[in-house]
């Protein structure tokens, strides 16, 4: 027992345990969203095997996503850093724009056309290009508050996605693969709930912010 706890202790130094949860919880919802880029998962699926296109994911993630969200909490980050209350407007406009895609998650259907075929290429293409990830990833990055270093907390947030990230790729790759149904109603329900509860985290915290 005495050997682990060192490893815990370390842990909380890093205020990860802390944090876990809303950076958890962001993902969850970012990735049951059925976004353009989940959508091309399934869509491609139909006619593609499911391993050739993980090929493709795994060359995305290292290559196309883990450097964008690098790029994406450094701005935040810098942000935070050259004035206190421009840092803590994000925490309003983060949740403003997380309660609208809860809306539009009601509002939505669980199947549209994809615009790519799935390739690693074509998905960095696409998530660099849209507005949906430029919008949203900066109100997680507003959990990521694990430690001083902000390269290190970049880093975590990033491998707190990590599990989700290959979940969603599998489940939507079998939704199209094998023409899964999906209640829709339901679905969405659950997604937006997700939504709700991160962006009233998000809410709190900068209410907490501006009381300081």
């Amino acid at each position: 027992m005495n050997q682990i706890s060192p490893y815990f202790e370390a842990l909380f130094a890093l205020n990860i345990i802390d944090n876990f949860l809303p950076s958890f919880l962001f993902w969850a919802s970012f990735t049951l969203s059925a976004g353009p880029f989940w959508i091309t998962v399934a869509s491609s699926a139909k006619n593609t095997p499911i391993a050739e296109l993980f090929r493709h994911f795994l060359i995305y993630q290292v290559f196309g996503w883990f450097p964008m969200i690098i790029v994406i909490s450094m701005m935040v980050k810098t942000l935070g850093q050259l004035h206190e209350g421009i840092y803590n407007s994000l925490y309003f406009i983060g949740a403003a724009v997380i309660f609208y895609l809860a809306y539009k998650t009601i509002k939505s259907t669980t199947q549209k056309n994809a615009a790519f075929v799935f390739t690693w290429k074509a998905m960095m293409l696409l998530s660099w290009t849209n507005p949906k990830v430029w919008l949203t990833v900066p109100a997680g990055v507003l959990t990521a508050n694990y430690s001083a270093n902000h390269i290190t907390d970049s880093l975590i947030f990033f491998l707190i996605g990590v599990p989700l990230y290959f979940f969603g790729f599998f489940m939507w790759a079998y939704i199209g693969k094998f023409g899964a149904k999906i209640a829709k109603d339901k679905f969405n329900i659950f997604n937006a709930i997700l939504l709700v509860s991160y962006a009233t985290y998000l809410l709190y915290e900068g209410i907490q912010a501006v009381s300081r």
